[in-house]
Parts: structure tokens; C-alpha cells; sequence
């Protein structure tokens, strides 16, 4: 479902288009998670940005973090997101 979220969300930027892109989302992470099965590269990270965009930016860490344990490849770039987000928390 993860493909299918992707195109749902660029191809239908409204309200609806971009919830039912973040239940394809969370259905593939559940389902994955259910079977202990990886979850497909990006994924997390896709989810994560979608939290974070809705501003619930600690759950997005989350998943930002899950990506860079999952994929190592991805680390770099998580941990920078994640610092950045980090920055702009602090006082």
C-alpha cells in the first residue's frame, strides 16, 4: 500500500486525499509490524513526516528514528532531521 499512498498523496492534495494517504500508511507499518515483516524503506520516515506535518512533531521523531534502525542507510539523514527538529524545541 505504501506506492499507492504516494501517488493518493500527490495526486489529491486535498483533506481527504491526504488522510486516506496516512491510513495507507499506517496500515502498511501495522501489517508489516503484525507479521514481523520489515517495513519497506521510507516508510517510517514518510509516516513521520506526515506527523510531524500535522504537528505532533515527538510521535514523528519516533518514526524518524525507526527509519535510521531499520535502514541504516538512512541515518545520516534522519538523525539530521532530527536534530533540526531538536533545535527549534529548545528554549
Amino acid at each position: 500500500q505504501y506506492e499507492e499512498s504516494l501517488y493518493k498523496r500527490h495526486t489529491d492534495a486535498s483533506d481527504q486525499g491526504q488522510a486516506e494517504a496516512f491510513k495507507m500508511l499506517e496500515l502498511t507499518i501495522q501489517e508489516a509490524e503484525a507479521k514481523n515483516s520489515r517495513v519497506p524503506p521510507g516508510v517510517y520516515a514518510d509516516y513521520g513526516y506526515l506527523l510531524f506535518k500535522q504537528g505532533k512533531v515527538d510521535d514523528a521523531v519516533v518514526f524518524f528514528r525507526k527509519e535510521a534502525e531499520t535502514y541504516k542507510e538512512s541515518k545520516y539523514l534522519m538523525d539530521s532531521i532530527i536534530s533540526r527538529i531538536e533545535k527549534k524545541k529548545a528554549p
